[in-house]
């Protein structure tokens, strides 16, 4: 029992160390990225951005169904015998090489679909994202699950900030969507030629059956549910896009953008480093459904006050960032930024279950999006831009309690446990919105630049005051787990 615990307080330590080197170098390249963002959404018009938006979305799904989930298959693995990379190398290429075909020859249909004839060449130039594939997939892939999360957060930190930089001097100069095109593809480019050099794997690729089938038994499954949570991410533009236009697309895609940063910048981290750590705590239930609350508890009073302080700060934010061209995106942002802590409870929970093997409750979370987005989505198109987010409003709350009930099937977890640790974030933000709101009349004549600092200090001085004072042991706690002072006391319980 002693050695058990030993092992279990190695592993937890290793992992927090590795976390926090992750969460150093990728705050360095999101803030880098998020600055370079706002700026090249000045360069660049709705419609552009719409452009974009039609374009990621059937991208991003065949880009789900390039892995196979072969990549989730060797982080879980215990041991990686040679044939099992040869097959998995051999598989991802004639994958990768199919889908690339199927985008680049596909460009023409695209174009038809949503009526935008530029769309064939955009796809075209694309498409080559799925030749360099398996060069990123299997290293990373390898890098994971040994921990190795610094090496990984420093290659995507350099390719982040090259890509930004291209992005924003192609913008400049007047390229439009081909801006974010070729930023795109510059990051996969700069991560795959990295990644060859620092983690040498190239072994000769096989299409061995037997071996792919056993990976695959549990990758296709985890390959299903990304693409199930991919495509319910995509579905405002593939239902929306042909009816509404690149212009109302663009607008709500940039209000989702900005609404989901926090999140998305964020979970890029978690992600990476959630699924292989469950992974390593699959036998030990109890202790991992601890960590799961305490990781809510924790990403909570981080991230729910920023969510919610963009919802209260929208019109200002809106004003004095992206100018009056974007007026029409204060309503979508204001809105959306509302039901991002429900999206952060959910995207939590995700990996934490497929890191226990539990992919069948995973995949039964993103069933229950698409089955409430798409009947809403539906009857919300008419209704323009609002109807759009109002089918989000109503998803994202529903789908984040019932995922918290399949979470007691793989956990010791319960409500009244997710209700403690997220207490602190919930009473601290809800006192830090209402005085940001009340403030507005002191910044009433003020001009917009210095009305949205006076309520950004405000919110801040507020959440920060209220968190220390009222809930001091959850804040200290949270402290803590970040620092790893109490490792031991929590393996302990």
């Amino acid at each position: 029992m002693e050695d058990k615990r030993t092992s279990n307080t190695e592993l937890i330590g290793s992992i927090l160390a590795s976390a926090r080197w992750v969460v150093v170098i990728r705050i360095c390249a999101q803030s880098f990225s998020w600055i370079v963002g706002i700026i090249v959404v000045r360069f660049i018009s709705p419609v552009d951005y719409g452009l974009n938006a039609m374009l990621e979305a059937p991208l991003e799904l065949l880009m789900l169904f390039s892995t196979l989930g072969l990549d989730a298959a060797l982080v879980r693995l215990r041991n990686i015998e040679r044939d099992e990379l040869q097959s998995a190398f051999g598989w991802l290429l004639l994958v990768n090489g199919l889908l690339f075909l199927a985008y680049f020859l596909g460009g023409g249909l695209l174009a038809a679909y949503f009526r935008e004839p530029s769309l064939a060449p955009l796809a075209q130039l694309l498409a080559f994202i799925f030749v360099l594939g398996p060069f990123r997939v299997i290293p990373n892939a390898l890098l994971n699950r040994d921990l190795k999360f610094k090496l990984i957060a420093t290659v995507e930190l350099i390719a982040s900030v090259a890509s930004a930089t291209v992005t924003l001097a192609l913008a400049i100069m007047g390229f439009g969507v081909r801006a974010l095109v070729l930023g795109v593809l510059t990051n996969l480019v700069l991560q795959a030629a990295i990644l060859m050099v620092r983690q040498p794997w190239i072994v000769r690729p096989r299409l061995g059956s037997n071996t792919a089938r056993r990976m695959m038994n549990f990758g296709g499954k985890v390959a299903l549910f990304r693409a199930l949570a991919q495509l319910a991410d995509k579905m405002v533009s593939i239902i929306a896009g042909p009816v509404l236009g690149a212009g109302i697309l663009g607008t709500y895609s940039v209000s989702m953008g900005l609404a989901l940063l926090p999140l998305s910048k964020t979970m890029a981290i978690i992600n990476q480093i959630m699924f292989p750590s469950f992974s390593r705590l699959q036998d030990e239930p109890q202790l991992a459904g601890y960590y799961l609350e305490r990781s809510i508890g924790v990403m909570s009073i981080v991230l729910f006050p920023v969510m919610i302080g963009m919802a209260c700060l929208a019109d200002e934010f809106v004003e004095v960032v992206l100018g009056e061209v974007w007026v029409a995106a204060v309503m979508p942002l204001a809105l959306l930024s509302l039901s991002m802590p429900f999206r952060t409870i959910t995207s939590l929970c995700r990996p934490a279950l497929m890191g226990m093997g539990r992919i069948d409750l995973s995949l039964k979370s993103a069933q229950l999006t698409l089955l409430l987005l798409v009947p809403l989505l539906l009857l919300g198109v008419p209704y323009g831009l609002f109807g759009m987010v109002v089918a989000c409003l109503v998803t994202e709350p529903t789908v984040a309690l019932a995922t918290i009930q399949l979470c007691k099937r793989a956990f010791g977890v319960s409500f009244a446990g997710m209700y403690r640790s997220l207490r602190p974030a919930i009473g601290s933000t809800a006192v830090m919105a209402a005085c940001v709101l009340w403030s507005a009349t002191a910044f009433e004549q003020s001009p917009g630049w210095l009305k949205l600092a006076g309520k950004v200090g405000v919110g801040a001085a507020v959440y920060l005051l209220v968190l220390r004072l009222v809930f001091v042991e959850q804040f200290h706690a949270a402290l803590a787990l970040l620092t790893g002072r109490q490792r031991n006391e929590m393996l302990n319980r």
